[in-house]
C-alpha cells in the first residue's frame, strides 16, 4: 500500500502540515524567548544607566560605612523599575564575587558565577546573552571615589517565559491535528484527480508493449495530464514507425551479414555463439551433419584454439581499446586476416558487451609475399659461398710478390672488406627471413635487468672507448624479471648502440637507461650525435634504407640493423620508436612486456 501514489499524496501533505506547524511553532517560541532576552537587557541597560537616577544613588551609597547595605535598600526600592518577583532577583557581591545581600530567599546559595558575573569582577559589564543556560543574568561593576567597589548582579529564571512556551505548543499541537485532518480529506479528492488519468495511460502502455498500436488514450482535459495524455498518443505513432524501420533495417543487416564475403561471427559477453554467417560456416567446416552438431557447442574460446591465437597476448589490448587485428594467422592452409571488435547488445533489458569478429581470407596475398620472402633466402644461400671463394683466393693472392706491396695489400685489403661486408648484409638476410617465415628458434629465458644492462656494458665499452666516447648505463631499482629471448634482445640492443656509437662525433657522451613501467619495461638510449632528418624517421626501420644526409662517408653498416631489431622486438610484443632533431641527437625507445609471447616456429628449417 505504501508504493500506492494515493497513500503518496496522503503522505506528502501529512507530512507538509507536520513540517508547517512545526517550524510555526518554533519560530514562535525562539521570538517569544528573543523578544523576552532583548526586553530583559534593554530594561537593565536603561536602569544600570551611568547618567540615571538608580546608578547615581548607588554610587553616592558608598559614602557611607555601610554602603552595601545603603544599596541594597536602593535596590529594594527600585524593585518595580528592575522587575524584581518571583522568577527575578538582585544580588550585591564584592569584587571577588562573594555574596554580600540580595532579594533571593536562600541567601545567594542558588548564585554562580556566571560569564557575566567574571566579566563584571574583571571591571566590565556583563550583558552577553546565553543558549545554553536555563536563565538570563545582567552584572554592572559599581565604583565610589573612596575606592569600594561593589558588583550588582540581576538573574532571571525565564520560568515565565517558559509558560508561555509551553502554551504556544500546546496551540500548535492542536492545530498540528486539525490540519492533518483537514490534509487528509484533501488528499482523497486530489488523488482521485491525478491517478484516474494515470490509470487510463498504463492502459494504453501496456497495449502498446503488447504490440497494440491500434488504440490511443482519449483526451478528458486541457492541463497537464492532458498534455502528457496527447503527447503519449504522438509517441506510439512515432514509436511504431521507428519499430518498423528497424525492422526493414534489421532484415537488410541480415541479408548482408548472410551473404558476405568475409567470414562473420558474433559472440556475447559469455564467449557463446550469438551469430555465423555462411563463409564462417565454411571455414570452420560447419556445413556438414557433424559440424551442425559441433557448431551447438561453439564459443569464442574454441575459435581461438581452433585458430591458434594467443588469447594472453591480446587481451590486454583489446581490454583498453575495444578493438584488435591479427595479421597473417594461418588456419587450415588459408592466410587469414582477423579485426576482433567490441559491441553493445540488450539482453534481458540490461546492456552488455559482446565480441565481434571479421575474418578476411588473404590467401594469395599472403603466398604472394611468402614467395619473395623465400627468394630472398635463397639468394642469399647462394651468395655465400662464392662469398668464401673470393675471400680465399683473395687471401692466397695477398701473399704473391708479384705486384708492388703497398698496391697489392690496398686492393686485396679492399676486396677482403667487401667480402666481409657481403657476409654481413647475407647474414642479416639470413635473421630476416627467418624471422618473416617464423623459423626462428626462440630461446626463452628469464632474467634481471641490472644483469642484462650489465652485460651490455661490458659489450659495448671497447666500441665506444675506441671512438673516445663515454658510455653511461642506468638501470632503475625494483626492475620485474624479464621472461624472453636475452640473446635477440642484445643482438637488437647492439645494432641501437652501434648506430649512436658510428653516428656520434668521437668525444660524444650515449646514454643507455632502462626504466619500470605498468606492463613492461622500457630501455633508452640517447646520443648527442648529428641527428635524423624528420623526413627520415618514419623510414628508418626499412630494409636496406640508410640515411645518407648528414652522415660522414666511413659510418658503413647495410642497412639492415634497425630492420632486424625490429623484427625482434615486434616478435616479443614490444614497441620501438625513435626521436631524433637534426645536430642535436637522437634517442630510440624499446619498451618490452615483462612477460613476452613469442610465436613458435613453423616446421620446416633446415
Amino acid at each position: 500500500m505504501y508504493k500506492n501514489l494515493h497513500f503518496k499524496i496522503i503522505l506528502i501533505l501529512a507530512v507538509f502540515t507536520i513540517t508547517l506547524m512545526s517550524v510555526i511553532g518554533a519560530v514562535l517560541i525562539s521570538s517569544a524567548f528573543n523578544f523576552y532576552s532583548n526586553d530583559f537587557m534593554t530594561q537593565m541597560e536603561q536602569a544600570f544607566d551611568p547618567m540615571g537616577n538608580l546608578a547615581a544613588e548607588l554610587t553616592g551609597a558608598f559614602a557611607s560605612d555601610d554602603f552595601a547595605a545603603r544599596q541594597n535598600e536602593i535596590l529594594r526600592a527600585y524593585s518595580g523599575v528592575l522587575g524584581i518577583d518571583k522568577y527575578r532577583d538582585y544580588f550585591i557581591l564584592d569584587t571577588n564575587g562573594n555574596f554580600l545581600f540580595g532579594s533571593a530567599s536562600d541567601g545567594g546559595e542558588s548564585l554562580e558565577k556566571t560569564p557575566n558575573i567574571i566579566s563584571a569582577i574583571s571591571g566590565k559589564t556583563g550583558a552577553h546573552k546565553s543558549l545554553r543556560t536555563s536563565y538570563i543574568d545582567y552584572a554592572a561593576r559599581l565604583s565610589g571615589e573612596n575606592g569600594n567597589s561593589v558588583i550588582i548582579c540581576v538573574k532571571d529564571s525565564q520560568d515565565d517565559v517558559r509558560s508561555l512556551s509551553a502554551m504556544i505548543f500546546r496551540i500548535t499541537v492542536q492545530a498540528m491535528f486539525f490540519g492533518m485532518l483537514a490534509a487528509i480529506a484533501l488528499s482523497f479528492f486530489l488523488a482521485k484527480a491525478i491517478t484516474e488519468p494515470i490509470r487510463t495511460l498504463t492502459v494504453g502502455a501496456q497495449k502498446i508493449a503488447e504490440g497494440k498500436f491500434d488504440q490511443s488514450v482519449n483526451v478528458k482535459a486541457n492541463d497537464e495530464i492532458g498534455a502528457l495524455s496527447e503527447t503519449f498518443n504522438y509517441m506510439k505513432d512515432v514509436l511504431k514507425g521507428t519499430l518498423d524501420e528497424i525492422s526493414g533495417e534489421r532484415r537488410k543487416f541480415e541479408t548482408l551479414f548472410l551473404y558476405l564475403n568475409d567470414a562473420v561471427i558474433a559472440f556475447d559477453s559469455f564467449g557463446g555463439l550469438m551469430h555465423i554467417n555462411k563463409m564462417a560456416k565454411r571455414l570452420f567446416h560447419f556445413d556438414s551433419a557433424e559440424g551442425e552438431r559441433f557448431l551447438s557447442l561453439f564459443n569464442f574460446t574454441q575459435m581461438i584454439k581452433l585458430l591458434n591465437i594467443d588469447y594472453r597476448h591480446i587481451a590486454e589490448e583489446y581490454k583498453e581499446r575495444g578493438t584488435y587485428s591479427l595479421s597473417d594467422v594461418i588456419y587450415d592452409g588459408k592466410a587469414l586476416d582477423i579485426m576482433l571488435a567490441d559491441f553493445r547488445y540488450t539482453e534481458n533489458n540490461a546492456e552488455s558487451h559482446g565480441v565481434m569478429c571479421v575474418i578476411h581470407d588473404i590467401t594469395e596475398r599472403y603466398e604472394l609475399d611468402k614467395s619473395r620472402r623465400e627468394f630472398v633466402a635463397d639468394v642469399s644461400h647462394e651468395l655465400r659461398t662464392p662469398i668464401q671463394c673470393i675471400r680465399g683466393a683473395v687471401e692466397t693472392v695477398l701473399e704473391c710478390p708479384a705486384l708492388p706491396a703497398d698496391m697489392r695489400d690496398d686492393f686485396l685489403h679492399m676486396a677482403i672488406d667487401e667480402c666481409d661486408r657481403m657476409t654481413r648484409i647475407v647474414g642479416d638476410l639470413l635473421v630476416l627471413s627467418r624471422l618473416d617465415n617464423r623459423r626462428t628458434q626462440w630461446k626463452v629465458e628469464t632474467f634481471y635487468m641490472d644483469d642484462f644492462m650489465s652485460r651490455m656494458y661490458d659489450i659495448m665499452s671497447g666500441e665506444a672507448k675506441a671512438r673516445s666516447h663515454t658510455l653511461v648505463f642506468d638501470c632503475a631499482e625494483g626492475i620485474p624479471p624479464v621472461t624472453a629471448d636475452k640473446e635477440k634482445l642484445q643482438q637488437a640492443l647492439i645494432n641501437i648502440i652501434s648506430n649512436s656509437v658510428k653516428y656520434t662525433k668521437n668525444g660524444g657522451r650515449i646514454e643507455v637507461s632502462a626504466v619500470a613501467e605498468q606492463n613492461g619495461v622500457l630501455i633508452i638510449v640517447r646520443d648527442n650525435g648529428m641527428g635524423i632528418p624528420k623526413e627520415d624517421i618514419p623510414r628508418l626501420f626499412e630494409r636496406f634504407y640508410r640515411v645518407e644526409k648528414a652522415r660522414t662517408s666511413d659510418a658503413g653498416g647495410t642497412g639492415l640493423g634497425l630492420a632486424i631489431t625490429k623484427e625482434i622486438i615486434d616478435a616479443h610484443g614490444g614497441e620501438i620508436w625513435v626521436e631524433s632533431e637534426l645536430g642535436k641527437g637522437t634517442s630510440t625507445y624499446v619498451r618490452i612486456p615483462y612477460e613476452c609471447a613469442l610465436p613458435a616456429p613453423e616446421t620446416g628449417e633446415k
